[in-house]
């Protein structure tokens, strides 16, 4: 199956585009209906509804990598493909990635036919539960392919499927003469019928599927708990860094936002027929046009209402969750924009410039950070968080200020709300990940700490010993891997306590306790070696939560329309 991407063209960011970048860093033919069923012949060999498939032996997993799961038409509701007659032999490549522009992370891609997931099982026969990620990007970037390792997990006795989404004006456009403008979630949600219908020939559970992701990815995971069409795929949820703060439009108003300059420059702005215009387009040139980010929108067949309203009225999927976010997630985007040449963050770093400039240029720079959320007065929150560090020299103050704000509004106190309106609703369960030495991420060279920022918990996951040495791990590192994919395969067998399972069944006496999210507040602080008990009022109380829940704002006559 051929990849059809290029290599990178340059250092391609901004801050908008820049949310969760780091996460994203790819075959066959296969359609839908009927059961499934395992070959007798070849252990190797599974028989889905689409048709029969040859897997590999690989690191101790069977692995099945480049599945189609789905084709659809562009700007179409994606469907089951035609099922082939021939076994289709796998190997070690993935599906192509869907189409993205190049980032310093991962390659570019043009390929429209990009709707395929991978599927990693043990060797050993069974009936394992099922966990199916969901890749970040900005919903710009990324792929189901080989940036995560799932061997830790699949050791511990789970199968993990992967997948690919449709992405930016591809997955996400938003208009009115669109059928439905969130298209990437509609993927995923094919995607999770299509395990629904064939994962037991892979030894998985159909009764037992934990949808997990993280940034983008975590945010498509709260979506799917909010959206009808996902109800009954997924009976657990874990939620990484994916309760950010970026307003989740109606469609109207997703329309004026994202859609009016990309239709604009593809001239597709006044003719009558969108569809037709925006079919005729290259990929290329809608690449080129797209929005720096994209959310889903609401007001739509897949999510009438945001996650916010969902949770907050009850009328959602309600399954099990764990939900949790990093100490220092915004250094990462503090980082990013430096590197941004469009960013006027970076004259913080030039020595001859006088403190007046380099006020207003990390102002400014808040400004755009904040964007998303017109009503805020970011030249006042920018002053307030630039005086908690007045102590520091510059450029540090400016850096660290930035870097607070981006964890703070964007990820950790929108997470903080996310668990007060899940925990008399639902199970949840809380996390903190603070490791603030965990291994460098691959293809990052920072001139500051970047400490536990976005992406860091990743690796503790979905990678292996090996790899996680590769990167410097300590045997601290390693003990916390250890104890995070316990954690998250005791939560995905059972769906209750993450540390012991249903009343200490399976005997982990050795995982820290982990209490649900409660009136008391606990929260689980994930810091190597051993994980340690916190609150949630530690938590609101290091990320200016109280702060965020009445901030400064604009008067209503200076707020520009939306």
């Amino acid at each position: 199956m051929q990849k059809n991407r290029t290599k990178p063209t340059g250092f391609m960011l901004s801050t908008v585009s820049a949310v969760v970048l780091a996460v994203s860093l790819s075959g066959c033919l296969s359609s839908g209906g009927g059961g499934s069923s395992k070959s007798e012949r070849d252990p190797l060999r599974v028989s889905t509804a689409q048709g029969d498939y040859v897997g590999i032996n690989a690191s101790g997993m069977k692995v099945y990598r480049g599945i189609r799961y789905g084709v659809a038409e562009r700007f179409g509701s994606p469907e089951f493909p035609p099922a082939h007659s021939k076994a289709i032999q796998l190997d070690e490549s993935f599906g192509s990635a869907c189409p993205q522009l190049a980032s310093p992370f991962g390659e570019a891609s043009v390929n429209e036919d990009c709707l395929f997931l991978n599927v990693y099982a043990p060797e050993e026969p069974g009936e394992y539960p099922v966990m199916v990620w969901i890749h970040g990007g900005a919903f710009i970037y990324g792929d189901g392919g080989e940036t995560y390792d799932p061997q830790r997990l699949v050791e511990k006795g789970v199968v993990v499927v992967t997948l690919n989404y449709r992405l930016g004006a591809l997955g996400f456009l938003p208009h009115a003469d669109l059928e439905n403008s969130n298209f990437g979630l509609q993927d995923q949600q094919l995607a999770l019928r299509w395990v629904q219908e064939n994962i037991a020939a892979f030894d998985g559970d159909p009764d037992n599927v934990t949808l997990f992701g993280e940034s983008a990815g975590g945010h498509s995971v709260a979506s799917q708990i909010a959206s009808p069409g996902a109800e009954g795929l997924f009976h657990k949820a874990i939620i990484q860094s994916g309760a950010y703060n970026g307003t989740q439009l109606p469609l109207a108003a997703g329309q004026y936002a994202f859609a009016t300059e990309t239709l604009a420059k593809l001239g597709c702005a006044t003719s009558d027929d969108l569809l037709g215009c925006l079919r005729s387009q290259t990929v290329e040139d809608i690449l080129a046009a797209q929005a720096g980010n994209y959310l889903p929108v609401t007001g739509t067949p897949t999510l009438p209402v945001s996650i916010i309203e969902a949770l907050a009225t009850g009328d959602f999927n309600k399954v099990p969750v764990i939900s949790g976010s990093n100490l220092e997630e915004g250094s990462l985007f503090t980082l990013l924009a430096l590197a941004d040449a469009d960013d006027a963050l970076r004259a913080v770093l030039a020595p001859a410039l006088s403190d007046a400039v380099k006020d207003a240029s990390y102002a400014n720079s808040v400004g755009t950070l904040l964007q998303e959320d017109p009503r805020l007065d970011a030249e006042q929150i920018a002053s307030d968080y630039l005086a908690r560090f007045a102590s520091l020299p510059a450029p540090d103050k400016y850096i660290a200020a930035h870097a607070a704000i981006g964890t703070d509004w964007r990820f950790n106190c929108p997470n903080s709300t996310q668990w007060q309106l899940l925990k008399d609703q639902v199970p949840t369960w809380g996390y903190w990940f603070t490791e603030r030495n965990a291994p460098a991420l691959p293809g990052l060279a920072a001139p500051f700490p970047l400490g536990a920022t976005h992406t860091a918990e990743i690796q503790f996951v979905l990678s292996s010993n090996e790899t996680l040495t590769e990167r410097g791990a300590t045997e601290d590192h390693l003990a916390l891997a250890e104890h995070m994919a316990s954690y998250w395969t005791n939560f995905a067998r059972y769906g209750d306590d993450p540390a012991i399972g249903p009343n200490g069944t399976d005997g982990s006496g050795s995982l820290p306790a982990w209490d649900p999210v409660s009136d008391a507040g606990f929260v689980n602080n994930l810091v190597a070696p051993t994980p340690t008990a916190s609150s949630k009022a530690a938590f609101d109380a290091a990320h200016q939560c109280g702060y965020w829940n009445a901030p400064p704002v604009l008067p209503e006559e200076d707020v520009l329309p939306q």
